[in-house]
This record gives structure tokens, C-alpha cells and sequence, in this order.
């Protein structure tokens, strides 16, 4: 290089030094200690919890919507045994009661009941979840599920259940899970919410 040849200084990198350093990268290698992030939803565990324990007969659905004139509702979990069906809807803890909502869902649904499930989405909680309904709906569920639950839940619910007291309903609360079931036949379960909601939460006195 002599004196004259000028010496040229740039901050920006050639289109040659980004194809090298791109050629010299190599992909990065994925950790297989790295935990899992997923979470199942309160759903998904539910119906975990529920599959073994069931009868035979017993057809479970999930992921289910509803057509109501208030729109599609969703229900997680369906029960079908013979012409019969038990809705399950789940939500967290501290869910407050949708009766409106799930009187829609229960009549425009055809289910005989439905159940809103509140729980913060542990096993343990499933499985309390599940031992609740199978007291309520014991036909669908198999001599070995109801053995396995009675023996699984814990004492607050069970305490929860033994008591509830008997009255417009199906409530149970314990300090872990909460459930609130409409029963198609009872009519003071849902008329009452469900003209409330056609009327647009209007509270009017029940049908004749």
C-alpha cells in the first residue's frame, strides 16, 4: 500500500462479512431438560379425571357450544348415557354464578342438568370436582369409579357435601371447589333466570 492509496474506514458491514458470519452460525440446540410449559385447562383436567371413572355407557363430549339468542355458549364436558345428558361447565375458584347464562345453555342445550364447576385447576381439585358429581350423578359412573373417588377426595369436601344444605339447587362449596348444577325437571332451578335472560337480566316473576 503506498502513500497515495486511500484508506477507507466503514462503520457498515459488506454483504461478504454477513454471508460469513450467517455460514459460521450454527442453529441452537433445543435443551431436552427444559420442563414443559403446558398447562392442561381446568377442562381438560376435569375430563381426565373423569374418563376412567365413568361407566362404559357413559359417552363423553367436550368442547361443546350451544346456539342461545344470546349467542353461542360454551360447554366443556357433555354425559351422555342413554337419552340423557349432564352439561359441565368449569372456570376458576372464584367464579361467579352464570345462572343466566346457564339456564340458556341448559334449555337450548336439551341437557337434563348443568353444572357450573369452579376450581383453580389442580388434580387434587379434579378430583374433588369429579367426586362431587359422582354423589350427585352416581349412575354414570362405574362400581370402581365410585370406590376410587369416595377414597381420593379430600375431607373438606366431603365435609362440604355432608353440609350442604337442601334447597333451590344442587350447591356445593367447599374451601377448594364450588359446584351449582340447574336440573331441567326442577323447575325453580332456572325458569326464573332463564325468562331473566331472554328478558335481558330483567328479574320478572316465574311462568304460569
Amino acid at each position: 500500500m503506498t502513500s497515495q492509496t486511500p484508506i477507507r474506514v466503514s462503520a457498515f458491514p459488506t454483504i461478504e462479512w454477513l454471508r460469513q458470519r450467517a455460514a459460521d452460525r450454527q442453529p441452537a440446540s433445543r435443551s431436552m431438560d427444559r420442563p414443559n410449559a403446558f398447562r392442561p385447562t381446568r377442562a381438560a383436567m376435569l375430563a381426565s379425571v373423569l374418563h376412567p371413572m365413568l361407566s362404559r355407557s357413559v359417552r363423553i363430549e367436550e368442547n361443546v357450544w350451544v346456539a342461545t339468542p344470546d349467542g353461542d355458549m360454551p360447554v366443556d364436558i357433555v354425559l351422555h348415557l342413554g337419552g340423557r345428558t349432564v352439561a359441565i361447565a368449569c372456570g376458576p375458584h372464584g367464579l361467579v354464578a352464570q345462572e343466566g347464562q346457564d339456564a340458556l345453555s341448559l334449555v337450548y342445550g336439551g341437557f337434563d342438568a348443568f353444572v357450573r364447576c369452579g376450581f383453580d385447576g389442580t388434580h387434587d381439585e379434579a378430583v374433588d370436582a369429579a367426586y362431587a358429581l359422582m354423589t350427585r350423578f352416581p349412575g354414570l359412573f362405574s362400581a370402581f369409579g365410585r370406590l376410587s373417588l369416595s377414597r381420593r377426595a379430600t375431607d373438606g369436601m366431603i365435609k362440604a357435601l355432608a353440609d350442604r344444605e337442601v334447597g333451590k339447587g344442587w350447591h356445593i362449596a367447599s374451601d377448594r371447589v364450588r359446584l351449582h348444577a340447574l336440573r331441567l325437571q326442577v323447575a325453580s332451578d332456572w325458569v326464573q333466570a332463564f325468562e331473566s335472560a331472554l328478558r335481558g337480566g330483567r328479574s320478572l316473576p316465574l311462568s304460569a
